[in-house]
């Protein structure tokens, strides 16, 4: 096992991507290669036209088709699994067990048998730190802000809650992928029950419902309605999922692939003020309602992080020895929300989660 980070490479951590697509391309990659603690050692996907063209651009001296291959080489201290969403609780089990630190794209896995297999690899193997997205990206000025407006009581007992994360679907983005490969443009994998096992709720709603989780604990039970009204899929389109909170409040869950322009949005009621805000990453926008003086506060909070914040947290984490923000255990947790939610609009019933 490779727990000894940096053999041989002046202390950097050694890093390989499993799964070249878009999100290895526009999101991991270009934000790993800026960052000097690190060092992208090797690539892997089953298409060998991507890993190769992967490979070339962001100069990685080594790439596979076989993710194995990459697992086996004493030299790589973790890896970064970007594949479809299905494969991601499997690959990032391997990879544990092969010693490797691992960031696992959202969701963590598409079913909670699957999830509990990775929660109980990650505690078999203690020294591996294990990163489930999307948990960090909600660790910036907004979220902290209303954090502190919630633990300070300037919103009083909040009630109800509102997410909305949508845009109008994944196909202009698969056909960029396509293109940058120089492949044909076909259906895209985001599409098809038996490739993604869920819609907008995996891709979407993963982040509102983390935001929910973060701001007001977990929830008590679960009821949902999802349908698939617009896209040629098997898989839903939109979704619609209400929430109740441990606490007493109801959070309103929304996402969907319907929609003519993305929005990204949040709102929190309390008895004694209201809080709007931009959830979508870059420069925060947040709107306060205070009613003690019927005043609308627009803070002045700092933009974001740069965008390599994610990777350098999960980078720091593995060179002090620090558990990353993102457990197995609140990955999870998210997987049995959507899981939850997919029986309740089957099923047409509430569905409890104790």
């Amino acid at each position: 096992m490779s727990l000894n980070v940096g053999e041989g490479k002046l202390g950097k951590v050694s890093i390989g991507i499993i799964g070249c697509g878009g999100i290895a391309n526009y999101f991991h990659l270009p934000e790993l290669v800026q960052i000097k603690d690190v060092k992208v050692s090797a690539v892997a996907d089953i298409k060998k036209n991507r890993a190769k063209a992967t490979a070339l651009k962001f100069k990685v001296p080594k790439w596979y088709t076989d993710y194995e291959e990459l697992l086996e080489r004493g030299d790589i201290d973790a890896v970064v699994v970007a594949t479809p969403h299905p494969t991601h609780s499997p690959i990032a089990v391997d990879a544990i067990k092969a010693g490797k630190h691992v960031m696992i794209q959202k969701p963590m896995a598409t079913n909670v048998k699957d999830a509990n297999a990775l929660v109980e690899c990650a505690r078999k193997y203690k020294n591996v730190k294990v990163m489930a997205l999307p948990f960090v990206y909600f660790d910036n000025p907004s979220m902290k802000y209303i954090k502190s407006l919630l633990k300070n009581g300037h919103l009083g007992k909040v009630c109800m809650a509102r997410f909305r994360v949508a845009h109008g679907g994944p196909e202009k983005y698969q056909e960029g992928v396509a293109k940058m490969f120089k492949e044909k443009a076909g259906r895209t994998w985001f599409f098809d029950r038996e490739m993604a096992e869920g819609g907008a709720l995996f891709d979407m709603g993963v982040y509102s419902i983390t935001m929910a989780t973060l701001l007001l604990g977990k929830a008590r039970q679960v009821s949902s309605c999802m349908g698939t009204f617009e896209k040629k899929a098997t898989v839903e389109d939109s979704a619609a999922i209400i929430m109740e909170m441990e606490h007493g409040a109801i959070a309103v869950v929304e996402t969907a692939w319907t929609q003519a322009r993305g929005i990204d949005e949040a709102s929190l009621y309390g008895v004694k003020g209201i809080v709007f805000w931009d959830t979508a990453f870059g420069t925060p926008a947040v709107m306060y309602y205070r009613s003690s003086d019927s005043a609308w506060i627009a803070p002045q909070l700092q933009s974001e992080e740069e965008p390599q914040h994610a990777h350098r947290h999960f980078v720091k984490c593995i060179l002090e020895d620090k558990q990353p923000i993102g457990t197995v255990d609140e990955g999870r947790y998210l997987v049995q929300v959507m899981e939850a939610a997919k029986i309740s609009s089957r099923l047409g019933r509430v569905v409890k989660l104790h």
